[in-house]
Order: C-alpha cells, then sequence, then structure tokens
C-alpha cells in the first residue's frame, strides 16, 4: 500500500512538472493571423497617389479664309514693321563743312522758307476764290418751279431740282481711301480699289 502511494505521488510529481512545458507549447500555437496578413493592406488603385496627366491641346487646322487673313494680318505686321523702324533709325549726323558752305546753306534754307510761305498763300488764295465762286453760283441756280422749269419724264424731279440736288450733294469721298497708309504725291484714282489686287497677289 505504501509502494503503491508513492508511484502515485512519483506520477503526480512527473505530471506536475510536464504541465509547464504543455502549457509554453499550447501557448506558442497562436491563433492569430499570420505576420503577412497582420501588415496593412496594400492601397488598392483608387488609394494610390493621382499623378497629374499632361493635357494635348488638339490643334485645328486652319480653313482657306483663316489662313488668308492671316497671311493678310503677317503681311500688315511687316508692313508696319517696316515703318516703325524707319521712323525710329537713327539720325545719321552730317559731316562738317566749312563757314562757307554754311553761310551757303543758311542762305538757301532761308529763301525755301519764304517761298514755301508764298506758295501757301497763293493755294489758301486760290482755294478761297474758289469757295466764294462755288457758293455765288449755287445762289444764282433756278428754284424748283420757277419759270422755264420742266418735269422730267417717269420723275417725280423737275429740272432745276434735279440741278439744285447735284450741286448741293456733298462728296463723301473726299479723304484719302484706306489703302493707303502713306502719304501720296499723286491723287486717288476714282473706283480703284486696291484690295482686289492685294488679295490676288496674295493667293499667287
Amino acid at each position: 500500500m505504501t509502494m503503491h502511494k508513492m508511484m502515485i505521488r512519483s506520477l503526480l510529481r512527473q505530471q506536475h512538472q510536464s504541465t509547464p512545458h504543455l502549457s509554453t507549447s499550447i501557448r506558442s500555437i497562436s491563433t492569430t493571423p499570420t505576420l503577412q496578413q497582420a501588415m496593412p493592406a496594400p492601397k488598392t488603385s483608387s488609394e494610390e497617389p493621382k499623378t497629374a496627366q499632361k493635357k494635348v491641346i488638339k490643334t485645328k487646322e486652319k480653313s482657306g479664309s483663316a489662313s488668308k487673313m492671316a497671311a493678310k494680318e503677317a503681311k500688315t505686321n511687316r508692313l508696319v514693321d517696316l515703318m516703325t523702324k524707319a521712323y525710329d533709325a537713327p539720325i545719321t549726323p552730317p559731316p562738317k563743312v566749312s563757314d562757307e558752305e554754311m553761310a551757303i546753306r543758311a542762305m538757301i534754307g532761308r529763301n525755301y522758307v519764304i517761298g514755301s510761305f508764298k506758295r501757301h498763300n497763293e493755294n489758301n488764295h486760290d482755294l478761297a476764290v474758289k469757295i466764294r465762286m462755288k457758293k455765288h453760283a449755287m445762289k444764282l441756280l433756278p428754284k424748283e418751279g420757277e419759270i422755264g422749269d420742266t418735269p422730267i419724264e417717269g420723275e417725280k424731279n423737275t429740272v432745276y431740282g434735279k440741278w439744285r440736288k447735284a450741286a448741293f450733294k456733298v462728296n463723301g469721298n473726299w479723304g484719302p481711301p484706306d489703302s493707303r497708309p502713306i502719304p501720296m504725291l499723286t491723287p486717288p484714282i476714282e473706283g480703284f480699289d486696291a484690295s482686289l489686287y492685294m488679295d490676288a497677289e496674295d493667293e499667287s
């Protein structure tokens, strides 16, 4: 009986000593997810940082009229640049001359000023006389309905009335045409349109 108790005690002692090892082995088997599963999930495509995309600019082909206008505008800009360069060009100083030459030039300049004033006064006097004669002639025109006035067939006007309307008509084309950006000595040709020839030159 004593031997039997001793054997039971030894078995219980062995079992008690083996129990902590069993518990540690059981603790080592974790029920938590693996390390890879515990790591934070990678970002999806919607969470990835968005990069700026280059904007593609679509260029439209210019039509015939647009290209013609662009060529005309470029030609106008070239003319403006040419006139600006000519205006802003540096003035070349004249070479030094003798006192005798300077005296001759002074006399020529004085005579030129006197002649310019004389021509200017003559032109103004001529215009003033012509304006006075024109006004006097317009006053002498017979009025509509006076003795000798006859109606025009197919029209409501009479001969005298038509004369007066033609005499008092104002000419709207008194100024230089738009095709003349630079003053010229020759008068413009009536009915001449320079833009027609410029368009033909651009097309060629």
